[in-house]
């Protein structure tokens, strides 16, 4: 554990360089799009949806899958732990990291629409490891890249969440013969999305995801309201820690900066490139819109991971959080016992479930898309499957700590392959959005695109 440590916080030094030099980058050459492009980001993302066409996804679906997979138990415990290991300041910092990251999401999801590849059944693939294999012609690359996905996503994240899903099954019930129920129940749960397949988790995400952000809100609002300390508290104390350390916890100002932006980049994974697996999948008619709408979706990520912030700042001082000795969903279960009563520990299984229901979803959709880049066939298929019902199985009844750091190294690495996929094709990024403005400018509602407004089209598969 010493060793995983030692190479996880050395290996995400360099990777935060990297997002954060791409992000300004970006924002830059966007001219500000986080501003600029709030308008067209609504627009685009809730106002035109667009036609649903058979055998393919829409881009509200896609986003919705995109949020199931961003809205997940890190927006609670993630929050959470950065006030207890950084300190109240450490939200500033994830809020910059966000602002940074709405370009960094804007441009990579473009590159990635641009790159995206035809599935023989109507849809589309793409991400990281077909914009390497199919993009950029690095095939081997390419192939790397789809293995520390299916990894990282098959075994990594699905354990993570069946394991918070069953420690929050505990948290409300107690009794003999629970772990194997749950288990049970959710390995057959897990079945039928499979067999559901792609289209059925999409419609799921669409009737899901809103509904549960909004009765998060909701909640959330309420316990601030009945909370101690008040909003107006929560609101200074990360003004008034965002470059010190509360002497209750010690360290540094870097370690405030690095603690806010490790819980940005796992809550709304801006630069990393993990979104663009589904962000890619959208039968879009622009490129440039699918990225307004991931811009907007790192937005209300980062609202979601606040109002959790203020539901614990707005209760007690940091000094009062640490002297607890409780730990991120402990401190939120005794908080909303405190304003909510006896009705909490169902209200925190209920949601802990829901949000790490949705994120599994999406990882089966990311897993299976990497795997057929490797080896689309039949067994490959069933053979994830069973890997996959495996995992769920057994992490119901087996928790690992250093499966967890090994899944924050292998998202550095994708870090790596995404920003090293930025900086190569960054300039056919930003020719989209330019095409995008211009054809705005003309006066066109809906722009459409056409591959040769690039100045190099080589490597791509799809927009003739």
């Amino acid at each position: 554990m010493d060793i995983l440590d030692f190479i996880d916080t050395y290996i995400w030094y360099v990777a935060f360089v990297l997002i954060i030099c791409v992000g300004l980058y970006a924002t830059i050459r966007l001219g500000g799009i986080q501003v600029a492009g709030f308008k067209e980001m609504v627009k685009v993302t809730f106002l035109n949806r667009g036609d649903h066409k058979e055998g393919k996804l829409s881009s509200f679906q896609v986003f919705c899958m995109s949020m199931g997979s961003r809205i997940g138990v890190g927006n609670i415990t993630g929050p959470i732990l950065a006030i207890l290991v950084g300190g109240p300041g450490a939200i500033l910092w994830m809020w910059i990291f966000a602002l940074i990251g709405m370009a960094t999401s804007f441009l990579e999801t473009t590159i990635a629409q641009i790159y995206k590849v035809p599935k023989e059944n109507g849809g589309y693939r793409g991400g990281p490891a077909y914009t390497l294999f199919h993009g950029l012609g690095m095939k081997r690359l390419g192939m790397m890249a789809a293995f520390v996905m299916i990894l990282m996503y098959l075994v990594g994240f699905i354990s993570s969440e069946v394991i918070s899903m069953s420690e929050a099954v505990h948290y409300a019930f107690d009794f003999d013969g629970i772990n194997i129920l749950f288990a049970t129940l959710l390995t057959i749960a897990t079945a039928v999305l499979l067999i559901g397949g792609v289209y059925k988790i999409a419609n799921l995400s669409v009737k899901v995801v809103p509904l549960m952000a909004i009765a998060w809100f909701a909640v959330c609002i309420v316990t601030i309201a009945l909370g101690p300390e008040g909003i107006i508290n929560g609101f200074s104390s990360i003004f008034e820690y965002a470059f010190n350390i509360p002497s209750v916890i010690g360290g540094s100002v870097g370690a405030v900066i690095i603690t806010g932006m490790q819980r940005g980049v796992w809550s709304n994974e801006a630069g990393i490139g993990t979104i663009t697996n589904l962000s890619s999948m959208a039968d879009v008619k622009h490129p440039v819109s699918q990225g307004y709408t991931q811009a907007i979706g790192v937005l209300i990520d980062t609202l979601v991971s606040t109002i959790t912030a203020l539901v614990v700042l707005s209760f007690a001082d940091i000094d009062a959080l640490v002297g607890s000795g409780l730990e991120s969903i402990p401190l939120l279960q005794h908080i909303f016992t405190d304003t909510l009563g006896s009705v909490a520990p169902y209200v925190v299984m209920i949601f802990m479930f829901v949000f790490a229901f949705t994120c599994l979803m999406s990882d089966i959709v990311i897993g299976e898309g990497n795997l057929m880049l490797i080896k689309e066939s039949r067994i490959a298929k069933y053979g994830m499957w069973i890997l996959l019902l495996a995992v769920v199985f057994l992490s119901s009844f087996y928790a690992s700590d250093a499966l967890v750091v090994i899944m924050d190294v292998l998202l550095a690495v994708c870090a790596f392959f995404n920003t090293f996929i930025m900086i190569k094709l960054a300039r056919r990024g930003i020719e989209a959005f330019q095409d995008y403005r211009r054809q705005k400018r003309e006066g066109v509602e809906e722009p459409v695109f056409h591959k040769d407004c690039l100045s190099d089209d080589s490597g791509i598969t799809e927009w003739d």
